[in-house]
């Protein structure tokens, strides 16, 4: 199968708003406990921080650092960058300031590093930001910083612009664009990331389990009529031999020689095939599991037949049987311990490509009519019973009528059960090496396939791409709208799953999207310019691209509530709690907005995925935690903070913002000064879920 067979391929349980998607529960790079040593938190929140979800990692580097006392320059560095990602100046408060400032003490104990230069430059980058004010602006402080950034590791100076995006801004972030427009585009499509995407969203293949065919054997009920029939068959039989022998012995001759001919047609082509037309499966699959089976096998059967409309009739009724038998198999195979069929697509896409290639070649898919030998050896049956009747007219007619009647009640008696029961001795010795060798064919496509998911991106370098995809989206809307970063006084980047698109997520870790709807507010001193685009993850191109502007006045709310999501005539509508009729809930599935209500406008709502279809297990995962990664990962928790405080204050938000500006950063430069350390036991962490914080030992 080559990758365009796959690329484009929709998860199996589709709903009205997008796919249940896969989980990779064989990643667990975000799993911690709270007996775990500092070295492993500190790990997983590095995970945490280059996944962007900084607030984890701030949390759990804080634990590893201060109550772990796992301490370097290294874990300096980055607990600083955790603190300072996604974060405004103005998001920074008492416990933000003491995590600096005890970063700042942790690297006085240890001697200059690699480490300790990249720890400097964040700090320098951040003393540039908070003396770039009208009339105070150092050039040479301001050069001298950037050329310290461009001195460091080209991993650090990622890292760097990666995190501290939303809190630098100005003519330093003009120059660092400038600096890095060309590496951004580089890094939008590193790592052959146009050919490895669309493998995150392929599900963890299932292993092949083999059929094992049941060695046939006749139940009591049956075995009762097929002795029953036995009996009276042979006594018929044997009286018709003996009025033939004693009548007309070349008669006799002619009947059995037809009697043997038509024995061999029936056994030799009437079993194998009766056998075939017997295989049956299911009419419905009332199970979750049978619905998502038989749902996959007819989309990707559908996909693998041809394009032609006459062919793909043909090809559907040609493969109607082949698709029963696989649903039945593979709901009897893995029914017991599976969910959803995601697991066995890539086996089902195996046989639907197989078979499309058996019928491509000119194979008979479907049972034909009676072989021809079956039907010469009905004739010769029949003729075999005239002979016989006329053989026998002279001697007995009464005598062979009670015998052909005996002989034909016996064959109704046993006749098919007899004919069921032999077909499956005679064919289970092919069945057996047949599902070997399928099993073999299946082991091989598995291991094909495990290696063709191998380089699958991490979850990290789905975060990583998407982080410089909001950077290039960023700056295109302020060459659009003909800004630079001087001109805006704060930006916000929210996204969102595109519909329709496949999503897959790790264990513990928020969803990533193969198609992203991305929203950008600009805040500038004339209003709000808000830029909307589809982004296109696979191939990281946006389109459909809409800009609209308004005033700070017309913002009434904004908040994050419960709502259903519904498309009617073919566009989204979004209800929120409030406004969700009594009756509809029990039928709506809900997930969370962000909603900005304008006056006068439509409100602008930015959905959060739901998270009850996707939990691999609810012993391990807490809902409201990934829930809390969500509102993260889609950057609706920096949003909400700014557009609480835009729609309260209005107009006036421009002026209050730049004064909460000016005392966040004295206060910044004022925490650089102090050289007191972090009191862990005053400002204990919000820890994840299940994390109880272990105080540092008294003397």
């Amino acid at each position: 199968m080559n990758q365009s067979w796959h690329a484009n391929v929709a998860m199996d349980d589709a709903h009205v708003e997008t796919q249940i998607g896969n989980v990779h529960g064989n990643v667990t790079i975000y799993s911690v406990s709270s007996n775990d040593p500092p070295q492993h938190k500190y790990r997983v929140g590095m995970y945490y921080l280059n996944g962007d979800m900084p607030r984890r990692a701030e949390q759990l580097i804080e634990e590893a650092a201060m109550h772990g006392r796992y301490r370097s320059n290294e874990v300096a560095y980055y607990w600083v960058l955790a603190t300072l990602s996604d974060r405004t100046l103005d998001h920074l408060g008492q416990d933000e300031f003491a995590h600096l400032t005890s970063a700042r003490a942790m690297v006085a104990e240890f001697p200059s590093d690699p480490w300790r230069q990249a720890f400097d430059v964040v700090i320098e980058l951040i003393n540039c930001i908070s003396e770039e004010e009208p009339g105070s602006l150092d050039d040479k402080r301001m050069s001298a910083a950037l050329t310290a950034y461009q001195a460091l590791p080209r991993q650090r100076q990622d890292e760097i612009r990666r995190h501290l995006e939303m809190i630098m801004g100005g003519w330093l972030q003009d120059q660092l664009e400038e600096l890095e427009r060309d590496h951004v585009k580089e890094m939008r499509i590193s790592g052959h990331r146009r050919d490895r995407v669309w493998k995150f969203f392929e599900p963890d293949p299932e292993p092949p389990r083999r059929i094992l065919p049941p060695r046939p054997v006749l139940d009591p009920g049956k075995r009762f009529t097929v002795i029953t029939g036995a009996v009276l068959s042979g006594l018929g039989a044997l009286g018709m031999f003996g009025l033939m022998v004693s009548g007309s012995p070349l008669a006799l001759s002619a009947v059995l020689t037809l009697v043997c001919a038509w024995a061999v047609a029936v056994f030799k082509f009437g079993l194998p095939q009766r056998l075939e037309t017997r295989k049956s499966s299911p009419a419905g699959w009332p199970t979750e599991f049978g619905v998502s089976v038989s749902l996959s096998v007819e989309r990707l059967f559908d996909r693998a037949g041809p394009s032609d409309p006459v062919a793909a009739r043909q090809w559907q009724w040609a493969s109607a049987p082949t698709r029963a038998r696989l649903k039945a198999e593979l709901i009897h195979l893995y029914g017991g311990d599976q969910r959803s069929a995601s697991s066995i697509k890539w086996l089902i896409m195996w046989h639907a490509k197989n078979t499309a290639g058996q019928f491509s070649a000119g194979v008979q898919l479907t049972p034909s009519g009676p072989p021809v030998a079956v039907v010469a050896g009905t004739a010769a049956l029949v003729l075999a019973g005239l002979i016989a009747l006329v053989g026998t007219a002279s001697v007995s007619f009464i005598g062979m009528l009670g015998s052909a009647i005996m002989l034909g009640l016996g064959a109704a008696i046993a006749w098919s059960d007899t004919l069921d029961y032999l077909a499956a001795v005679i064919d289970h010795p092919r069945a057996s090496a047949e599902t070997h060798r399928r099993f073999v064919a299946e082991q091989q496509e598995h291991e094909r396939w495990s290696g063709v998911l191998a380089d699958r991106p991490t979850d990290l370098e789905m975060a990583m791409w998407l982080d410089y995809d909001k950077m290039a989206i960023k700056s295109q809307a302020l060459k659009d709208y003909g800004l630079s970063n001087r001109d805006v006084v704060a930006h916000l980047t929210l996204t969102e799953a595109d519909v329709p698109c496949q999503r897959a997520r790790v264990l513990y870790g928020p969803w990533r999207y193969s198609a992203y709807k991305v929203l950008l507010f600009l805040l500038t001193d004339g209003g709000v310019r808000q830029v909307t685009v589809r982004l296109n993850f696979a191939t990281a191109n946006t389109h459909n691209e809409e800009r609209t502007t308004f005033r700070y006045e017309v913002i009434a709310s904004a908040k994050v509530a419960e709502a259903s999501v519904r498309f009617e005539n073919g566009r989204r509508k979004v209800t929120t709690g409030d406004e969700i009729r009594f009756y509809e809930q029990p039928n709506l599935v809900l997930s969370r907005t962000f909603r900005l209500s304008l006056v006068n406008a439509q409100p602008i709502d930015v959905i959060v995925d739901n998270y009850q279809e996707g939990l691999l297990d609810r012993m391990q995962e807490d809902i409201n935690y990934l829930y809390a990664l969500a509102l993260d990962v889609s950057g609706v928790t920096g949003a909400l903070r700014i557009l609480e405080a835009v729609s309260a204050e209005g107009r006036e938000w421009l002026a209050n913002e730049r004064a909460r500006l000016r005392r966040r950063m004295r206060d910044f430069i004022q925490s650089q000064k102090t050289g007191n350390t972090f009191d862990g036991a005053r400002h204990l962490p919000k820890l994840l879920p299940g994390i109880r914080p272990e105080l540092p030992p008294t003397d």
